[in-house]
């Protein structure tokens, strides 16, 4: 393009001079000077040359959008392409829970769409656990519309939100299609990303497209600072969740989970997802899958508060930083080496429990039935135990 510009505005250079030139020949009464020529040379080359320069640039203007229209087309296919292949292996999931009675006495069920994919050949479908809290019965709906029960294998909460069903592969003639899964490590910023799930207005999937702006980043939610997430702006919303992220190589990069509403300061967000990178995804997928559960460290907590000033005098204790204990299992591993409710969590095992590096996370770094060191803080005296954590039972 640029060398198209050149060679026009150097034509039209070079036919201005000459055109220059020969009025003045034709026109000349022997009196003309040479100052007067290269005044007329200089008039014509200045009004050629602008001229040059707006048609070049126009024309360049043109093959611009040209060339944009092409690759804007050439991409759209590629997504349509993608979509068409992978979302053979995308499905819908349909959850309920029990009936229960509400307030005004009239019987309602719990009910949440979501989306997931296949794991395997054996009838594995992973989804995010987040959305199957509190369901009992589940069904999953394949491309064609089939609709097959599934029973719950096991889920990681609250350490990932990676849950996995099964469907009876025997009760169907439809084949379940796994798809092409990449690695995180391949993920850059700016790279152009799809966003495949259940858009919630019906049992349909739909596909969305945008870029990554972090590919490996953390989020805070609920008690817990989730790590391994892909930040992007392609469109989600809550039917997305369980859904997937790829990559314009078809291959599936993440395992949608996140909108980000506000932040953790309390600050409006808008137009911000996260997806949990696909190689932990697979990692505890294939384990629950395989074992019902992925094996994790347990002192049996059962409800905790990450402290903060403002939550150290409300509780009028003399420590600002750590985790105060609310709920313990009797025979947990705290509650067998004598730590009660009530008392503050400061650190396990050289970590210091704080906004930074809240309870969960610390405990997600530790192993089961390995001793650790144990900091508590009870009534203004301090604490250290050795306490091995049980492995978590699924």
């Amino acid at each position: 393009m640029r060398h198209t510009f050149t060679i026009i505005v150097v034509s039209a250079l070079i036919g201005a001079i000459c055109g220059a030139v020969v009025v003045l020949i034709v026109g000349s009464d022997d009196q003309t000077t040479d100052e007067e020529l290269n005044a007329a040379v200089s008039s014509a080359v200045e009004s050629a040359v602008a001229e040059a320069v707006e048609h070049a640039m126009q024309q360049s203007a043109e093959e611009l959008a040209s060339q944009l229209d092409d690759t804007m087309s050439t991409e759209r296919r590629q997504v349509a392409d993608i979509f068409a292949q992978i979302s053979q292996s995308v499905v819908v999931i349909d959850a309920e829970g029990p009936e229960r009675t509400n307030d005004q006495g009239v019987v309602v069920v719990s009910a949440a769409l979501a989306t997931g994919f296949v794991l395997d050949e054996a009838g594995h479908i992973v989804t995010a656990a987040h959305v199957l809290e509190g369901m009992t019965s589940f069904t999953v709906i394949l491309p064609n519309d089939e609709r097959l029960p599934a029973q719950r294998v096991g889920d990681d909460r609250p350490f990932s939100d990676v849950a996995v069903l099964r469907v009876n592969i025997e009760e169907t003639d439809t084949e379940l299609i796994v798809p092409s899964f990449g690695s995180t490590e391949t993920v850059d910023a700016g790279e152009t990303v799809i966003a495949i799930g259940n858009t919630l207005l019906g049992e349909e999937i739909a596909v969305t497209v945008g870029v990554v702006s972090d590919p490996d980043t953390t989020f805070f939610r609920e008690r817990y600072e989730q790590d391994n997430l892909i930040q992007t702006d392609a469109a989600l919303n809550h039917g997305n969740s369980g859904g997937i992220l790829v990559d314009l190589d078809g291959k599936i990069i993440g395992m949608t989970a996140v909108i980000a509403r506000e932040t953790h300061d309390g600050d409006f967000v808008d137009g911000v997802g996260f997806a949990v990178q696909i190689d932990p995804v697979l990692e505890v997928a294939r384990a629950i899958a395989e074992d019902g559960f992925y094996p994790r460290p347990t002192f049996g907590v059962i409800n905790e508060r990450l402290l903060t000033p403002t939550a150290a005098v409300q509780l009028d204790l003399e420590v600002t930083e750590g985790s105060f204990l609310i709920e313990l299992e009797r025979l947990g591993a705290f509650a067998r080496a004598g730590i009660r409710p009530g008392d503050v969590l400061r650190n396990l095992n050289g970590v210091a429990i704080n906004a930074e590096t809240p309870f969960l996370n610390a405990l997600k770094t530790l192993r089961p039935n390995v001793p650790v060191i144990v900091h508590v803080h009870r009534g203004g005296e301090e604490y250290r135990l050795s306490i091995a954590p049980d492995l978590r039972a699924p």
